[in-house]
């Protein structure tokens, strides 16, 4: 895609505005976490690099860091104008992908979509999509044993569901197994929609409002650990 936006930024909460082909997104480097000691980060629309980073976990098991690019109303006041918030029975599809780089990096860190259900402004549930599992660090809530070694609908790989709570609020993590990672995919996110509510999981909210992409991370430290690209199509 055509990338436009960049910058580097060594900030805890730092917030820049891009683009990829013409669609404008939100990053942000956000180290919320308690145990955030330092970090820099890069981008050039939805790419962006960790090219450093130092922390480690929050005594409740927190990551120190998300650095994350997102399409819709997310953790920040910034709403990029590119089709989210939307009505889930709106919606024909919600094509996204996504493809990222370890470039060495094996620590305490997962890759994760984070996606956003609510009424389109306040939200109500997180549907997660760890396409790494750190070895160290688990998805919130449990491993939910009717639902270990799934497939999810035009979906490629097998996950296991973790679902509980966190925040106060229902989530369902679909999470590829420790030590099989997966670098790029491609997926409509109703989908995942649809598989939580097939297998009787919670998903509050009649809208998506927010799809994020980026790296928790409990540890440093982290050397040019890259999320390469990204897009959100809503149809």
């Amino acid at each position: 895609g055509t990338m436009e936006g960049s910058g580097r930024s060594s900030e805890r909460y730092e917030t820049g505005l891009v683009s990829r082909d013409g669609t404008p997104y939100v990053l942000i480097t956000n180290g919320w976490g308690p145990g955030f000691g330092n970090h820099t980060v890069s981008w050039e629309g939805t790419s962006f690099t960790v090219e450093s980073m130092s922390g480690s976990a929050g005594s409740m098991g927190q990551p120190a860091s998300y650095p994350t690019v997102f399409c819709g109303r997310y953790s920040v006041r910034e709403v990029p104008d590119c089709g989210l918030p939307a009505p889930s029975a709106s919606i024909t599809s919600l094509r996204t992908g996504w493809r990222w780089a370890k470039n060495g990096n094996e620590g305490q860190y997962n890759a994760a979509y984070d996606i956003w259900m609510g009424n389109g402004t306040q939200l109500q549930g997180y549907l997660m999509v760890w396409l790494r599992d750190p070895p160290r660090y688990q998805p919130a809530g449990q491993p939910n044993p009717a639902h270990q070694g799934v497939t999810v609908a035009n979906v490629p790989g097998t996950w296991n569901i973790w679902n509980g709570m966190v925040n106060g609020l229902p989530i369902t993590n679909w999470v590829r197994a420790e030590g099989n990672d997966s670098y790029e995919i491609e997926f409509d996110v109703m989908d995942f929609v649809r598989d939580a509510q097939t297998r009787g999981l919670s998903v509050p909210g009649n809208q998506v409002n927010a799809v994020a992409v980026g790296f928790e991370i409990w540890e440093g430290p982290i050397t040019n650990l890259q999320s390469v690209d990204f897009y959100v199509d809503v149809n």
